[in-house]
């Protein structure tokens, strides 16, 4: 018995050795280097990332005051600003931003104004005094002519000569009066301007300082309703954070985003963008939720393109609307975007590396018995994989993944004969 048992574990082990050869030989009909072609379904995608955003949102946008183009700041600098994607309600401090210019353009005009003021006083003083030197003027002409008329009126004893020439010097007398009530009236006129200039600087002076000072008083950013924060984005695409700098004419600072619609958008490039249409389905994994897929529609294509950082080439900004959110769904996180442009079912599919051209046509290398022949083929369909063909081909037939050297030695005599 001992003897028997001696002998049967070794051929155990044999045959266990055995059946998993023949079985590994027979999953594996053929090698790494052929394909068996078989049927399966294919979609042709365009993939593209992008972020999840709620469609419709609450822009937080610099203060009116703050993009007054009187005050001469173009741009600010954030001085401090909340974690992105806190939950904030409205009213609640969200960013500050450096007020250093708005204080030293505001303490500049106020010395200017101080100038202003000055100028005005002595405007009203040169004023008063002239006015009133010019009414003493006016005075003395009068009580001159009161003189010469008592003259004229005692002259009627005299002779005629002296009658005609005290006449004279009375008729003058009225006309320097008149001169000098005329003078009087246009310095008065001058000096009205002039003060009332001054007090126009002063008051526009005054108007620059006070928005100045709600300019100051405007520094702090809040929230106008309840929402989640998420900070806009530079010209670079970056997202807002201490130190940026905004732009007046670009004042966006954050958003509160409703995420009961979410949408995410993204950027296609020029070679890709002629595939896509509006509608065409799209298949959506986000990073953050690596176990859910998500489903929407392409609801927008830009009809003019871009320049972007992070491409070589002219881009198109797509939108994509969710068919549905999710609890879990936050505004920020990375939304990876497959629109599918073509779907084929059960269909005869070719590995794209099985897939060679010469002269213009598409071929592949079929294995039949012991030899290989070369066979042409047309794809109509293709992925990043596989390749569809309809017509030329069948399912079973095994073709290879590379160009046998026999082939290639042709090709070479052909172009050297050329």
């Amino acid at each position: 018995m001992v003897k028997k048992n001696k002998y049967l574990i070794p051929g155990l082990a044999i045959g266990v050795i055995g059946i998993a050869a023949l079985v590994y030989f027979q999953v594996k009909p053929v090698s790494e280097k052929s394909y068996k072609i078989r049927k399966g379904n294919l979609e042709v995608v365009v993939n593209c990332k992008g972020e999840v955003r709620g469609e419709k949102y609450t822009d937080i946008n610099l203060p009116d005051i703050i993009c007054d183009e009187e005050l001469h700041i173009y741009q600010y600098k954030l001085a401090d600003v909340i974690v992105e994607g806190k939950a904030v309600k409205k009213g609640d401090y969200i960013a500050k931003l450096d007020d250093s210019q708005i204080m030293t353009n505001m303490r500049n005009f106020m010395q200017e104004k101080e100038k202003v003021d000055s100028d005005l006083r002595d405007a009203v003083l040169d004023s008063a005094v002239n006015l009133s030197q010019r009414r003493e003027s006016i005075n003395n002409a009068k009580l001159d002519l009161e003189y010469l008329k008592i003259d004229l009126e005692q002259s009627k004893y005299e002779s005629e000569a002296y009658q005609r020439k005290t006449q004279m010097n009375y008729q003058k007398a009225e006309i320097e009066v008149d001169k000098i009530t005329r003078n009087y009236l246009l310095e008065k006129n001058r000096q009205k301007l002039r003060v009332t200039r001054h007090k126009d600087r002063v008051a526009e002076y005054q108007v620059k300082i006070s928005k100045y000072q709600a300019a100051l008083n405007s520094t702090t950013i809040t929230t106008p309703e309840d929402g989640i924060v998420m900070f806009a984005k530079d010209r670079n695409g970056k997202a807002y954070g201490k130190d940026s700098q905004i732009d007046i004419w670009r004042p966006s600072v954050a958003t509160l985003p409703d995420m009961s619609i979410a949408i995410t958008e993204t950027f296609i490039r020029e070679i890709d963008i002629s595939k896509i249409e509006v509608n065409d389905s799209v298949r959506i994994t986000i990073d953050a939720l690596p176990d859910k897929i998500f489903w929407g529609k392409v609801i927008k294509i830009a009809n003019v393109g871009e320049d972007h950082k992070d491409f070589d080439m002219k881009v198109f900004r797509v939108v994509i609307r969710f068919e549905r959110s999710d609890k879990e769904m936050k505004p920020g996180m990375n939304a990876n975007s497959d629109i599918v442009i073509a779907s084929y079912q059960d269909k005869l599919l070719v590995p794209l590396k099985a897939i060679f051209s010469k002269d213009g046509k598409q071929i592949v290398y079929l294995k039949k018995g012991g030899s290989i022949i070369e066979h042409e083929i047309e794809v109509v369909a293709e992925n990043d994989q596989y390749g569809v063909v309809e017509q030329n081909i069948q399912e079973g037939n095994v073709v290879l993944l590379y160009q046998p050297e026999e082939f290639k030695r042709e090709i070479e005599k052909v172009a050297a004969a050329k």
